[in-house]
């Protein structure tokens, strides 16, 4: 079943950015969906259109079965959205904020109170319950408003970047209890400039770039669809570099090989001219990297 079907859709802002260029996207139900991209791809736009609170130029949308351009009320008062860098009010506290958005979304009172301990329990927030949100760190605040969002219980939860700003091991955390809550059968669709997060979570993917769609489908299939097995990683210049794909980028040459034994004996070719490289397993990075997709924030020189 699809939560979110959009055909040909375009979003540009007044001052003639394209963020969005055509974009046809199918989003199941059920599943972890990643939209993946650099800063700038649309990934944002993208949400902001489905949660019902960005009117898009043009094409077709439809989120639960609504027409989500001239339905965008129904449709916000049956998903729930976290914003990019958003943060509760600092006067109050993790279990006051969810609360009051749990109140507010009409939730019984006998309701209310249980659901908030629950989600911030689940997410291991649990001794912050009553700390004012402006001491904690700001990892933390955007927590409290994706768990929030999660508590509200909405067929369809939408989290933009919801592990900014968390140091690895909570973002770790933060990796395991959305597993949880998708094994209850929530849909999640949360965008991501980390390809190690998608590649955690994700059952199904969107990769982006400037704009457009470049890959779509379940994960595992898309990042088969590459077609190379091994990449190798050279760090700086003046190595001559082979492969049946070359990439640049920023000082970084990527290479492609279909066969590990090529990628490996390039490798030692590289080592022995006292040139930093590593070879590694093709990812999703590299639906990005061949398709042009511009790295900062994407791409990590380990």
């Amino acid at each position: 079943m699809t939560c979110i079907a959009s055909r040909n859709l375009w979003k540009i802002f007044g001052n003639r950015v394209e963020a969005l260029k055509g974009v046809s996207i199918d989003v199941p139900c059920g599943k972890i969906t990643a939209l993946v991209g650099s800063n700038g791809a649309g990934k944002t736009t993208f949400i902001r259109i489905a949660a019902g609170v960005l009117r898009p130029t043009k094409g077709y949308i439809e989120v639960l079965g609504i027409d989500a351009i001239e339905g965008a009320e129904n449709v916000r008062n049956r998903v729930a959205l976290m914003p990019q860098g958003s943060l509760p009010p600092g006067f109050s506290t993790p279990l006051q904020f969810i609360s009051t958005y749990l109140a507010y979304r009409g939730l019984p009172r006998s309701e209310v109170l249980r659901r908030a301990r629950e989600i911030l329990s689940e997410l291991g927030l649990e001794r912050y319950i009553n700390t004012k949100c402006n001491e904690l760190s700001m990892g933390t605040q955007q927590r409290v408003v994706a768990a929030a969002a999660i508590a509200s219980g909405a067929e369809l939860i939408f989290l933009d970047e919801p592990t900014s700003g968390l140091d690895p091991i909570a973002r770790r955390g933060f990796w395991s209890s959305l597993l949880k809550i998708r094994g209850k059968g929530s849909t999640i669709v949360m965008t991501s400039h980390n390809p190690d997060e998608v590649e955690a979570i994700a059952d199904y993917i969107v990769a982006m770039v400037s704009g457009r769609v470049v890959a779509q489908g379940p994960l595992r299939r898309v990042v088969e669809e590459i077609g190379f097995s091994r990449v190798l990683e050279v760090y700086g210049d003046g190595a001559e570099i082979g492969g049946d794909r070359v990439v640049r980028i920023r000082g970084i040459t990527v290479s492609y090989y279909r066969e590990e034994s090529d990628a490996e004996r390039a490798l030692r070719s590289i080592l022995r001219a006292g040139v930093r490289a590593r070879v590694r397993s093709v990812g999703v990075a590299d639906i990005l990297i061949l398709n042009g997709g511009d790295l900062y924030g994407v791409y990590e020189e380990p």
